[in-house]
């Protein structure tokens, strides 16, 4: 007589077999995710030397061009059809990627690491389609969007903890994070391997329905919007930190737990019906809007909300394209509409872009700003509702094991909360008595002269010169073309200083102040700025039990807007109360009439006691000087140098003073 295995061992087993379908494009997904970030930014700066080089370069153009074909890749996948099965594609798919994403953890040059990310978000693209149609309900009983949304929403939220032990830094993409990539890409290529036979794990029921292909193509295309709102919103704690001004900290919690909220709700008719859609849709442009121009907890809490409606969301409209049959194979709809989702957050992370990069491009797209964010919302509820009209009558499959997925579910928070445990307590012990060094640093939004986002290097270069309060120009603090990181908190508590902000645009670009002294206050200032918006940052520091004025400072590039904007800063400066330093990017030479103007207030640091050429720029050669700091009459400087680092394309100047006793 044939043995029957027992109850507990079949249990196990349809486990382990939920575990590995749902890795595969959980890791997939993570992988996608991490290069995807990588190579906007590496697009950002292609884009950015070709057009502002002497002539413009077309080659570095017609490169950007060429590196958009890689969203281009799901469209072939009716092409391999004709080969192999979608099981053969999705496995080699997933090989590449996961080898693809391995390569940006091994320190190659920028060329290099811009062909591996292209080519995991290429290997994605082919992936995503493939996958959806092995595990497609139309062959057999089984899971089919479960998989693929549960992956991909916990490939997010485990983004955002990793990213939360970094401070915002994504701590995956560098170099010490490769022993751990190539163990989750060799996991990743075993799941997929496991996933690619038949006998996924079964569903209760299958309700397939006819539909038209391009409303397939439309209704997820809007999962270009979710990319859009998710890399430049949702995703980042420390944006919606800056922008409505709440605790970093703790978002950087609730953010990954609203995500997984959103993909635990139970599959409920009721959520899956058209007023559920509209209703959660308005909630995400009520958030929307509050982000642009709402401060405080309800604006984030808002945010919260909308983060769990837009996982809701995301499960409405691959749960359209699981539950219907196309006329076209449900890849190569799959496919297409991955191909428009990934161009439509392209196009609207540039017209993003260009809203603060206006003075360099074109003056249509100043204060386009909301623009994006409003077209990505409309055109997610479009897409929601849309697929809830056609698709509530339509009964998703869902898993016989659902604490499996509920057990991965707990990974990225278990995760955010060992980052909030993890992260330090700003504690300075600065020296009470002697000179005090000041720095003024560009840090060109950390991006090196290689042009590798590397603020471990600026890190190492205040490190060593150790100043004790700090002046920053060109500082980021979530955007996309510098990876979405946050310098002024990481810096700040890689350095244990504290911290002030001003953003100069938006909330997440502009100048800060960094100091080992208590800061009491700080105030921005908005210059007048007819070609990019500039900022100055006034912070009341107490020195010793002195207050100190301290003005970080980014003038414009145009001699007439620059001597506009220092009427506005020398007048500031002349209300705040003795002593003051003035340091920061004047974008003017020594001998220039508006150095001329600081330096009849105020004496120059470097001109008073300082050693060496003085230049500042750009770092690898410098040839000109445009980095200052300046003090009032009634401190003395010791000496000032300029400290030599590639960590940005501006050499830090630092001076050390003495302050008279008031």
């Amino acid at each position: 007589m044939t043995s029957q295995p027992s109850v507990g061992t079949s249990a196990s087993h349809t486990a382990l077999r939920t575990l590995a379908f749902l890795l595969a494009p959980l890791l997939i997904s993570l992988f996608f995710l991490e290069a995807l970030r990588l190579y906007y930014g590496q697009v950002y700066l292609i884009v950015w030397a070709a057009l502002f080089s002497e002539p413009i370069d077309l080659a570095g153009l017609m490169v950007a061009l060429l590196m958009l074909t890689c969203f281009l890749a799901a469209a072939l996948v009716p092409l391999l059809h004709r080969v192999t099965t979608v099981r053969k594609i999705a496995l080699a798919s997933a090989i590449g990627a996961a080898v693809g994403r391995s390569f940006l953890n091994v320190g190659l040059p920028f060329e290099a690491e811009v062909v591996a990310s292209y080519l995991t978000i290429a290997f994605y693209g082919l992936f995503l389609p493939s996958y959806l149609e092995a595990h497609h309900q139309t062959e057999r009983p089984r899971v089919s969007n479960g998989l693929l949304v549960t992956g991909f929403v916990l490939a997010m939220a485990c983004d955002m903890a990793v990213r939360a032990l970094g401070t915002t830094v994504d701590l995956s993409l560098r170099p010490e994070w490769l022993p751990v990539q190539l163990a989750l890409a060799v996991l990743a290529i075993v799941t997929a391997f496991a996933s690619r036979a038949r006998g996924a794990p079964s569903s209760d029921k299958m309700d397939i329905k006819p539909s038209s292909s391009w409303a397939g193509v439309l209704i997820l295309s809007g999962f270009g919007a979710v990319l859009f709102l998710e890399y430049n919103l949702f995703a980042h704690a420390n944006t919606i930190s800056r922008s409505v001004l709440v605790d970093y900290d703790l978002l950087a919690i609730l953010i990954p737990f609203a995500t997984v909220i959103g993909l635990l709700i139970p599959r409920v008719r009721a959520l899956r019906g058209l007023p559920a859609a509209i209703v959660q849709n308005v909630l995400i442009l009520f958030s929307v809007a509050s982000f642009l121009w709402v401060d405080g907890w309800p604006s984030a809490v808002l945010i919260l909300v909308a983060q769990v409606c837009v996982m809701l969301d995301l499960r409405l409209l691959f749960g359209f394209v699981a539950s219907r049959s196309f006329k076209w194979r449900t890849s190569t709809v799959a496919g297409l509409a991955l191909v428009l989702s990934l161009l439509l957050a392209f196009a609207l992370l540039l017209v993003y872009t260009f809203s603060f990069a206006y003075a360099y491009t074109l003056d249509v797209f100043r204060g386009t700003e909301p623009v994006p964010f409003s077209v990505a919302a409309v055109i997610l509820g479009l897409a929601s509702i849309s697929a809830a009209w056609k698709a509530h009558q339509v009964e998703i499959t869902t898993l016989h094991t659902p604490w499996v997925k509920e057990s991965l579910a707990a990974l990225p928070i278990i995760l955010a909360l060992v980052a909030f445990g993890l992260q330090p307590t700003i504690t300075p012990q600065p020296a009470e008595e002697g000179p005090i060094r000041v720095m003024s640093y560009n840090l060109h939004q950390a991006f090196g002269i290689d042009n590798k986002l590397d603020l471990e290097e600026i890190f190492d270069t205040i490190r060593q010169a150790d100043p004790d309060i700090i002046g920053f120009q060109e500082a980021d603090a979530g955007r996309v073309p510098s990876l979405s990181v946050d310098e002024v908190l990481w810096l700040s508590r890689r350095l244990n200083m504290y911290s002030a902000y001003g953003p100069s645009w938006g909330s997440t670009y502009g100048v800060a102040v960094l100091s080992k002294y208590p800061i009491l206050e700080h105030r921005r200032y908005l210059l007048t700025s007819e070609e990019q918006q500039r900022a100055g940052l006034q912070a009341r520091i107490d020195v010793r039990g002195q207050d100190l004025s301290f003005f970080s400072l980014h003038l414009g590039l145009n001699v007439a807007e620059r001597d506009r904007q220092l009427d506005e800063v020398l007048a500031y400066a002349a209300q705040a109360p003795r002593p003051k330093v003035l340091v920061g990017d004047f974008n003017a030479n020594p001998d220039s009439h508006e150095i001329g103007r600081v330096m009849a207030q105020f004496g120059n640091a470097f001109a008073l006691a300082g050693t060496g050429s003085g230049y500042t720029s750009p770092a690898d050669a410098p040839q000109q000087t445009i980095d200052y700091v300046f003090v009032s009459p009634d401190i003395e400087v010791l000496s000032a140098e300029v400290i030599p680092s590639l960590g940005s394309d501006h050499l830090p100047v630092v001076a050390q003073m003495e302050i008279e006793s008031q």
